[in-house]
């Protein structure tokens, strides 16, 4: 009996570690992992500025074979679903100026669990269609990055306009 709940008891410590935030437990998002996704962000921003198809394309997530595609972005005045429809757009933004500036004083990286972390961002984003003058605005970037097999990489991307 006494056996019986010691592994009782050993289950449910277990259990309470994996769902409790702040208690590590062995797949945790270490400094590393925030180090390697501040980067990833920063080469987000490096190439949407340089109007690098190939760098958007290299930072978001790629699904695997059979799973759903798990990229989004998702803004107050539309919404993508998918890797491909989110490239789609930065090829259409890019036709005109459009520059990604976050504060990078201000970056945080959040753990949300053993493989996910939301990104946050202060950002001034510059946009003006070809042609036309430019104007820039402030956006709270939040994204979120997931842990893959080529890792971390981008899954969603929510810019919500600073008042």
């Amino acid at each position: 009996m006494i056996t019986r709940f010691k592994t009782m008891t050993a289950s449910v410590a277990s259990l309470f570690a994996l769902a409790v935030p702040g208690i590590p437990h062995a797949n945790a998002v270490s400094s590393a992992d925030i180090q390697e996704i501040r980067a990833l962000f920063l080469r987000q921003a490096a190439a949407e500025t340089a109007h690098d198809i190939k760098g958007i394309d290299a930072v978001l997530a790629h699904a695997p074979v059979g799973q759903p595609d798990p990229v989004t972005f998702v803004a107050r005045a539309y919404r993508f679903w998918g890797r491909e429809a989110v490239i789609k757009h930065f090829e259409t933004v890019f036709s005109g100026t459009w520059r990604f500036e976050p504060d990078q004083d201000a970056i945080r990286v959040s753990p949300l669990g053993p493989d996910t972390a939301q990104i946050y961002a202060p950002t001034r984003i510059t946009v003006g269609a070809a042609g036309q003058p430019s104007t820039s605005y402030q956006f709270l970037v939040n994204e979120f990055a997931v842990r893959t097999a080529d890792g971390w990489r981008i899954s969603a991307i929510v810019p919500v306009p600073a008042q």
